[in-house]
């Protein structure tokens, strides 16, 4: 069936949030729709991959695939971080798989082996076939950015810089000392049965609050109390108020930066850089859902967990960690059973376009950002030019 593109854009091109709705169903089922997203969306912009201490040492690797591209994160003997394809440049094979260290990473097929930079090192037999130079066959490199200690890769090279896109958030995100907050567990939930844009739906609204995370969020950290905070076109901020009668307490709030400033140290941060760099954080803590689009309606998810270097320095950083680690995983178990929820209901083809309250601002911005990029928002670009039909 073909998709129906002047029912997005409808919602795309609503120009005040206070009128705002939803998606319609069928953009979270459509392969069209999916096809164009990872042209136009996903090739275009900046996708994460890993934090930095993930491959922290020379000879580090981290093997990661995105949009069936097998990727593999590289700390070469100088220190430099490179994005390499994994696939051999004689007949493909990947070379590597998980993560690891290795002086080398050597094809099992035919024992071709690479250095982290992506050199050809070694090709068995090889000198023997007329004009070879390994030269000519290095591993295929992506361009990457390092941003606060995120690993990010865009596929096309063309995207404008991270420094670019996310100046204003910069400034949001600095007194916190992001770059060197550290991981401390990851959580891999599979392959999940939702949209890649359920996940953004609900990531990006505390209205929820009142609702799955009744008994965990709300009591504390009050749906109402939740407003949006700066946008730009590459990201959207929104800020989680901690009750008044609360204290500043861990494992979410304390200890801090001494960069903070009181505002900070009674709410939590969450924003996403488009298209999927989804973070939650506060003075003491860290996570980021890393979502990775498997086709409409399918992605893959993985939850890790960071802490900040005062929490690290805590004497009592493991029941902390403990402590940070159920309480994340628990409030993102009941956000797992609602996104299922969810996709099965617009699979059944019987559901229509609601009503966005004021608490859901930041989708409003999302769907903005959606029309912007899949080219329905722009007066002198047709659906078709913008590679749909």
């Amino acid at each position: 069936m073909t998709f129906d593109y002047s029912r997005l854009t409808a919602t795309c091109a609503v120009e005040s949030p206070d009128e705002a709705v939803t998606l319609p169903p069928e953009a979270y089922v459509s392969d069209e729709l999916y096809a164009a997203e990872v042209d136009r969306i996903f090739k275009r912009g900046w996708i994460p991959l890993c934090r930095v201490e993930q491959v922290a040492t020379p000879g580090s690797y981290y093997s990661i695939d995105v949009l069936g591209v097998p990727l593999v994160v590289t700390r070469d003997r100088h220190s430099e971080i490179r994005v390499l394809s994994r696939n051999c440049t004689h007949r493909w094979m990947e070379v590597c798989s998980g993560a690891g260290e290795a002086n080398v990473l050597q094809c099992p097929y035919h024992l071709w082996s690479f250095g982290l930079d992506g050199h050809l090192a070694g090709a068995p037999e090889m000198k023997k076939s007329p004009g070879f130079d390994r030269n000519d066959y290095p591993l295929r490199k992506f361009r990457h950015e390092v941003w606060k200690g995120f690993v990010m890769v865009n596929f096309d090279g063309k995207a404008d810089s991270l420094a670019s896109q996310y100046a204003a958030l910069d400034a949001i995100v600095d007194p916190y000392d992001l770059e060197n907050y550290q991981t401390v567990e990851q959580t891999d939930w599979g392959v999940c049965d939702w949209d890649w844009k359920i996940m953004v739906d609900n990531f990006m609204e505390c209205y929820h609050h009142m609702g799955p995370h009744r008994g965990s969020l709300e009591e504390r950290f009050p749906a109402s109390l939740s407003f949006t905070g700066e946008v730009g076109d590459y990201f959207t901020t929104m800020w989680s108020q901690q009750k008044p009668e609360y204290p500043a307490d861990p494992p979410f709030l304390s200890p801090g930066a001494d960069t903070l400033t009181a505002q900070h140290k009674d709410r939590s941060l969450i924003f996403i850089g488009y298209p999927l760099l989804q973070i939650a954080m506060g003075p003491a803590y860290m996570y980021w859902l890393k979502v990775l689009p498997l086709g409409a309606g399918k992605i893959e998810l993985q939850l890790d967990i960071c802490m900040s270097p005062a929490s690290l320095a805590a004497p009592d950083v493991e029941a902390r960690r403990s402590e940070l680690v159920k309480l994340i995983c628990d409030i993102h178990r009941e956000d797992l059973d609602v996104c299922a929820a969810v996709q099965r209901a617009v699979r059944a083809g019987v559901t229509s376009t609601g009503r966005l309250s004021h608490l859901e601002r930041p989708l409003w911005e999302f769907y903005r950002y959606l029309g912007r990029e899949l080219g329905l928002l722009n007066p002198t670009t047709t659906l078709a030019t913008a590679g749909c039909p």
